[in-house]
């Protein structure tokens, strides 16, 4: 079953890239247009970690080859990559962000 995880601090700025693990599975938090949004930790190229990328108006690109995923929706925006990665709804409750996982 789903359960709300706390992850931390929600005050952070646009572009903005954090990295935290959740019951074993690390994500990556990205800040965009003034919203959080979480997604693996992984790029399913080469299981870069997408929380040493940088973040382009709604894509993370992959620092080890460049593929650039939608933060948004997982989805591969360019490659190498071929494989979306899973995103996780965010809520903030009393400044805290939360991740449903």
């Amino acid at each position: 079953m789903a359960e709300w995880a706390p992850v931390g601090s929600a005050e952070g700025d646009d572009g903005e890239v954090r990295e935290t693990r959740v019951t074993g599975v690390y994500i990556a938090l990205v800040r965009a247009d003034g919203e959080w949004y979480a997604l693996d930790d992984e790029c399913t190229h080469e299981e870069c970690p997408l929380s040493d990328g940088e973040l382009q108006g709604h894509a993370i690109v992959c620092n080890c080859h460049g593929s650039e995923f939608d933060v948004r929706t997982g989805e591969v925006l360019a490659g190498p990559a071929t494989d979306s990665v899973r995103t996780y709804p965010t809520r903030v409750v009393d400044g805290q962000l939360e991740v449903l996982i």
